[in-house]
């Protein structure tokens, strides 16, 4: 058993001692030499659309809630099943060591190449071909995302319909934060104050406003907004929004935090370790299959593979290199964003979701302890705590926001009441379920957005030889259609699984498969990317000794890792999979892997001529 408020605290060193004396010492005085005197590429090639310089505040809003989606809350909640130590170590040491680095030297080597993508900085260290292979990798990459994210939020509108309303009605304040700021001169904080009343004033209307529809039809609605806010200029919606949504999501984090400071007695009722494999469904295998009952889910060498934000995150680097870079005013506000950015979103992930559910693991325990009505509260919400004794019976999002549910009820009902207690496990619940959707409608938008760029780098060669082609396919509606609607293809059927022996027949959302799928090849787009970098720093800063082999171990060691789990993957799930899915997922993640072992041939051979 282990007390809750001992995790927060080390938790919070470790971030706070990594942020000042390997983010501020190391990487920004030390590998990047950044200065407040260059001019970046926001002022350099200002257009009022892409590269528009924000308020570093602002910014790191937009680029945290871009960044975090559904990665560091539904893979950590899955990962669970290994029990939560290890979990907690892949997250805090993966994130310090990879997943902030990574983070910002993509921000950074991006800048000092006039907001080129880090696909395109590959080109500079590796080769030409390096760059389009890394861009094909990095499209279908974001098409994965797209089809896993679109599948996440339609499910959790459908659980939690009260949620759906409060991320509607987010979207109009978003748009007048946008207006007020920009175009009426309103200040910064003046709009944000606006926008913040009318937040919870939403938020509370949302709790007695619940709206319905069918997960399909949620599918259609979000891919149509992903098409149409990827292609609106970014002041428009994308900052304005990730901006203010930032702030519930601090509030979401800070709320877990506390939850644990006001009940410090409180001890986790789930075991720090329950094996180090998991039956393949933990892995994208259908349950009730063989290949779903197999203990396959190593824990090494697939924890890439569930947890795919978090610790780390390959689609951090084309956010960062893709908008955030053509965002910054100044280069000191890099590592707030890009290091300070990735270690937040780390204690969502540690503090946010793997607290609360190793808290609350087991219902009938911590009623026990607590004297809490939890059983009560869960059915109000349809879950029948006698059938479900255990979290992790639960869908990963389910045990997410079921979790952080209970752990904010147990707290706020201490300090008014325990008569209390159902009203607040109702209300954090559905706050959760709308940080969750916050995640990802910002990220599905910024997705699209990046797909976009991505395709209109990879034809860039069109350009010479036909202006009119080129323009046609790069398109930004065009390109903004393509990505979503193969990913809306993959994320809109709800999957049948009959059971033999109970009968039952079980409805399996598409991201249970396609998560395994977008969060390798995510992962596996982080070693690429850390990979670039380091090269980046070796070849063009002209780092050396141990410095630059600080970067290049923990990036080979991933790029392992996440190769071997890809591989794995393919041989233990794929062959049991629908049709649909070995077309789809199946097919991207082989190309992917061929494509992988292009780029690190790239990089030996790039690594050679730096020597």
């Amino acid at each position: 058993m282990m007390y809750v408020i001992v995790i927060l605290l080390v938790v919070l060193a470790i971030y706070g001692l990594a942020y000042v004396f390997y983010g501020k010492k190391i990487l920004e005085q030390k590998v990047v030499k950044a200065s407040p005197e260059r001019l970046t590429p926001a002022y350099e090639r200002f257009d009022g659309i892409d590269y528009v310089p924000a308020n570093k505040y602002v910014l790191f809003g937009h680029h945290f809630a871009s960044i975090a989606g559904a990665g560091p809350i539904v893979g950590p909640a899955t990962a669970m099943v290994w029990g939560w130590g290890l979990p907690l170590i892949w997250v805090l040491f993966g994130n310090i060591f990879i997943g902030a680095v990574h983070d910002y030297l993509a921000i950074m080597a991006s800048v000092r190449h006039g907001g080129l993508s880090i696909m395109s900085i590959s080109e500079g260290v590796m080769g030409r071909k390096a760059k389009y292979i890394f861009l094909a990798y990095v499209w279908f990459a974001l098409v994965l995302v797209l089809a896993a994210f679109l599948s996440v939020a339609s499910s959790t509108f459908v659980a939690v319909p009260t949620a759906a309303t409060i991320s509607v009605l987010f979207m109009p304040i978003a748009l007048l934060f946008g207006m007020l700021v920009y175009r009426t001169g309103v200040s910064v904080k003046t709009g944000t104050l606006i926008a913040l009343v009318l937040l919870v004033l939403a938020f509370f209307y949302s709790l007695n406003t619940p709206l319905y529809l069918t997960y399909e039809a949620w599918v259609v609605v979000l891919t149509l907004y992903s098409i149409l806010a990827a292609a609106l200029p970014v002041w428009y919606l994308l900052q304005p929004r990730d901006y203010i949504n930032a702030y519930m999501l601090w509030t979401f984090v800070a709320l877990a935090i506390l939850g644990a400071l006001i009940i410090p007695e409180l001890m986790f009722t789930g075991p720090i370790y329950t094996g180090f494999a998991a039956p393949g469904t933990v892995i994208g295998a259908l349950p009730g299959t063989s290949a779903g009952k197999a203990l396959t889910a190593y824990f090494w060498p697939t924890v890439p593979l569930v947890i795919a934000c978090g610790a780390l995150s390959g689609f951090h680097s084309v956010v960062g290199s893709g908008t955030t870079s053509k965002q910054l005013a100044n280069e000191l506000d890099a590592l707030l964003v890009g290091y300070g950015g990735m270690l937040t979103e780390g204690a969502v992930s540690s503090l946010a979701v793997i607290t609360p559910i190793a808290l609350a693991w087991s219902f009938a325990s911590l009623q026990a302890a607590t004297g809490a009505p939890i059983a009560s509260a869960l059915l109000k919400v349809g879950i029948n705590a006698t059938k479900t004794p255990v979290i992790t019976g639960l869908a990963a999002a389910e045990r997410f926001y079921t979790g952080y549910g209970i752990e904010q009820a147990l707290a706020w009902s201490r300090v008014f009441g325990a008569t209390y207690f159902e009203t607040f496990f109702v209300t954090f619940r559905t706050f959760a379920a709308w940080a969750l959707s916050g995640f990802v409608l910002t990220t599905l938008d910024t997705s699209n957005r990046l797909a976009r760029f991505a395709w209109r780098e990879f034809f860039d060669w069109v350009k010479p030889r036909s202006e009119s082609a080129y323009k046609a396919l790069t398109n930004r509606w065009v390109a903004s259609i393509v990505a979503v609607v193969i990913g809306a293809l993959m994320a809109y059927p709800k999957i049948t699984v009959y059971i033999p022996e109970t009968g039952q027949t079980l409805t399996v959302y598409a991201y249970s498969v396609v998560w395994p799928a977008f969060a390798g090849t995510n992962q596996l787009l982080a070693a690429l990317a850390l990979l670039t970098g380091a090269l980046w720093v070796y070849a063009i800063l002209k780092v050396r000794g141990g410095i630059s082999w600080l970067i290049m171990v923990p990036a080979m060691f991933l790029w392992v890792t996440v190769t071997a789990g890809l591989i794995w993957w393919m041989i233990a799930v794929v062959p049991g999979l629908p049709t649909l899915y070995q077309i789809g997922a199946g097919s991207i993640v082989a190309v992917s892997i061929v494509l992988d072992f292009l780029l690190i041939g790239l990089f030996v051979a790039g690594l050679r001529r730096a020597k």
